[in-house]
Order: structure tokens, then sequence, then C-alpha cells
């Protein structure tokens, strides 16, 4: 039998891995459930993901086919804050407060909405995640394929450097 032993920031780093992947597993969920919404059982006519940084919360709402049907609401919350949400284009950010992603059912793409509702093709969402007073998580969001994609170490770190003004 063999012991191992894991140091206080293993257990964290550990920790804060699987609460960054736990939100990429369930927008990869909802995607997916979106791409094949039969298997929700029972058709909707949207589904509307909503990231607010001043609720810090990611809200998914089902809206109904007909008025017979009540819309269905689902949170969901980790142990994640929301630092910042920003709608980047081109290399240009605008700092919004929350947006809302539009679902049709068995479309890949959607339709990105900001405070402002403001609407342009191939525009990203890009927003910031901090994870048990750790460290922060980037991740981005297209318009063309709407999936929830990690950004990489270097792009985390100049998104970080606009959003906070600080270097790294």
């Amino acid at each position: 039998m063999a012991t191992v032993f894991l140091s206080w920031e293993q257990i964290q780093k550990v920790k804060d891995k699987t609460v960054k992947e736990s939100i990429l597993a369930e927008m990869q969920s909802r995607y997916s459930r979106n791409l094949w919404s039969s298997s929700y059982g029972w058709m909707y006519d949207t589904m509307e993901v909503t990231f607010s940084w001043w609720e810090n919360k990611i809200d998914f709402k089902y809206n109904a086919r007909n008025s017979n049907d009540t819309d269905i609401w689902n949170t969901f919350t980790d142990k994640f804050e929301i630092k910042y949400i920003a709608i980047k284009n081109g290399d240009d950010f605008e700092e919004v407060n929350s947006i809302k992603l539009t679902y049709t059912p068995y479309k890949i793409t959607c339709t990105i909405w900001d405070t402002g509702n403001w609407e342009e093709e191939n525009k990203k969402v890009v927003f910031i995640t901090k994870v048990n007073d750790s460290r922060n998580y980037c991740f981005e969001i297209s318009q063309k394929n709407c999936r929830l994609m990690e950004m990489s170490e270097s792009k985390c770190d100049k998104l970080e450097e606009h959003a906070f003004g600080k270097q790294k």
C-alpha cells in the first residue's frame, strides 16, 4: 500500500481545475442539449444563457413553445466569481455587465446580446472567472459556433492586462 501526500497548494489546484471544468462541462451539456433538443423531453423555442457580472452567476432559461407550457429557469453557480465580461470586436473590447446568448434548437450558431442589444456578425464574448480566491480563468464564446472555450494562458494574460491594467 502506497501513501500519497498532497500539499495544500496541490489540493487547491485540483479544486480550482474541478470548478473550471465544471463550468466548461455545464456549458457543453447545455450546448449539446440544444443541438439535440428532443432529448430534453419537450420542445422549446429558445434557450437563453445569461452571464451576469453583477449577480455573479450564469442563468439558463428555456422559453416554452406555447403558453400552456411554463418557462424553465436554471441557475448555475459554483465556487467561482465572474470578474469581467466584454464583447470583443477585432482588437477592441467593450466591457459589459452581462451578456445573453440566445440558442435555437438544432442550430450551431446563436445570437449574442449585451446590455445595449448590440448584435453583429462574428462577435465574440470574453470573460474572466476567479476560482476559489486563487487564479483567474479566461473563456470566450464566438457567435459562429457558440461553444464556450477556454482561452490560452497567454491570451488570458493579455485580457487580464486589458481588464485590470496589470502586467504579469
